[in-house]
């Protein structure tokens, strides 16, 4: 149970690296104008871009930090899933052992009702 509850929080920081790139670059799309430059860093360079291209770039990024949320989301699920599976078998076990306890504190109370009548 702990050892799930780990991976589930080892989520948590990818998942929320990914929704701020998300935010920043659903951002850039809306700062985009018709006539704004775009300047694309290459090596040591700033290198004049297309809009058009630099959109696409944009909008495939977004793309990609959607479906890495998607999957992290879909982890963090199973996660949950198995957690809920594992308590139940926790309990059940729990239930067991509170059966045989009781079973045996009968019994034992049987055999000194039996001892003392004797």
């Amino acid at each position: 149970l702990q050892a799930l509850a780990k991976k589930r929080a080892s989520l948590a920081y990818p998942r929320s690296s990914y929704m701020t790139q998300l935010a920043e670059n659903e951002g850039v799309i809306k700062e985009l104008d018709e006539d704004d430059k775009v300047y694309k860093l290459m090596g040591p360079c700033l290198v004049l871009q297309e809009l058009e291209v630099a959109k696409r770039d944009v909008h495939n990024r977004i793309s990609v930090y959607k479906k890495q949320l998607k999957q992290i989301d879909s982890q963090a699920q199973s996660i949950g899933k198995d957690e809920v599976e594992l308590r139940k078998k926790i309990q059940g076990l729990q239930q067991l052992m509170v059966n045989a306890r009781n079973k045996a504190v009968e019994a034992k109370l049987k055999a000194q009702k039996a001892k003392a009548s004797s």
